[in-house]
């Protein structure tokens, strides 16, 4: 368990002894934030048939056994009081929570909870907001329902309001990476090594996934140089394409490898040596394609992805190829 995840799972815990836990909970945080982890904890406590007391990091708090009948049927995704809802094509139907709200009516089987866990709320359409709502005003009996998102603000205050919300605040910059060492040392979960990873000195929790997950870290880097030769070289349009259109973390490398050589760009003092691949007024332009289409796809959930994307190449390729006709007309005069 992430260390910035104690405060939260030790309230939940006392909760959860006393019987005063909430119908609807809201988990929000960035990607890697341990959202997930943090509910499936809860998830497990809620429907084990024996919990157990655990103290870890000197955090006393109390967590489902892992042997029980319930608990082994949730590790294999066969636990009949349980439901997971995950978005299929990047959206959650009105049917999907008319379905959740069917199975929360009825009595549980095996434990005394019938839970049902939806992640990335943010997904769901209008319509399935509003069949989700009614639910939260008349709550059925021992149901509890566990929201995650990285977008509060997408969701209808009504939801919001009627839930408890628990908001994951990991630490930034350097006390960031100090932590995840300091979790990594202790073998509570894996994580990279910071080098190599873009920019350091502007570390940040949208960089989590990065930092605690080598394979996203990997692909990162390949993403960086096909990106960084894209933008310098002109080469490699369809295959920037196709990682935008096949990677979820992609369009937010896009955007952070952007600022990051902006920030570059305007920190550099010119009386060094290191020289100024790309000039602030081109990347300023690029950031503000890539910030609206990022807009566009979160504004609308049914937004054409692939559309949108081909969008930002596009308008990405006319903003380079002015810069280099303009550089060549400046070079003439």
């Amino acid at each position: 368990m992430k260390t910035w995840l104690f405060s939260h799972q030790s309230i939940l815990s006392q909760q959860f002894s006393q019987g005063t836990l909430p119908h609807a909970i809201l988990i929000n945080g960035v990607m890697g934030s341990g959202k997930l982890e943090l509910a499936q904890w809860l998830v497990q406590l809620l429907n084990c048939s024996q919990p157990v007391d655990s103290v870890e990091l000197n955090k006393a708090n109390v967590q489902g056994c892992g042997f029980c009948k319930s608990c082994l049927l949730l590790q294999s995704n066969t636990f009949p009081d349980h439901l997971n809802l995950i978005p299929q094509k990047n959206s959650l139907g009105v049917d999907d929570i008319r379905h959740a709200n069917s199975f929360l009516q009825k009595t549980a089987y095996l434990g005394q909870f019938k839970t049902v866990l939806i992640d990335n709320a943010q997904a769901m359409t209008s319509a399935a907001m509003n069949a989700l709502l009614k639910t939260l005003e008349e709550p059925s009996d021992k149901s509890i329902i566990i929201l995650l998102t990285t977008d509060i603000d997408s969701l209808l205050p009504t939801i919001i309001s009627r839930c408890r919300v628990l908001t994951i605040r990991p630490a930034v910059g350097n006390e960031l990476l100090l932590q995840l060492k300091a979790n990594n040392i202790a073998g509570k979960q894996n994580v990279v090594e910071a080098e190599n990873l873009s920019d350091n000195a502007f570390v940040n929790l949208t960089q989590l996934p990065e930092l605690t997950d080598a394979k996203i870290k990997e692909s990162f880097i390949v993403f960086k140089k096909c990106y960084i030769d894209y933008l310098w070289l002109q080469q490699g349009e369809s295959q920037l394409l196709q990682y935008l259109l096949s990677n979820e973390h992609a369009l937010r490398w896009l955007e952070q490898i952007t600022v990051n050589l902006l920030r570059e760009n305007l920190l550099d003092d010119s009386k060094n040596e290191h020289i100024k691949i790309f000039d602030a007024q081109l990347l300023n332009g690029v950031y503000k394609v890539i910030i609206n289409g990022c807009k566009l796809i979160k504004s609308y959930t049914q937004a054409n992805s692939q559309f949108v994307c081909e969008q930002v190449i596009m308008s990405i390729s006319d903003l380079v190829e002015k810069n280099i006709s303009q550089k060549s007309s400046d070079k003439r005069l």
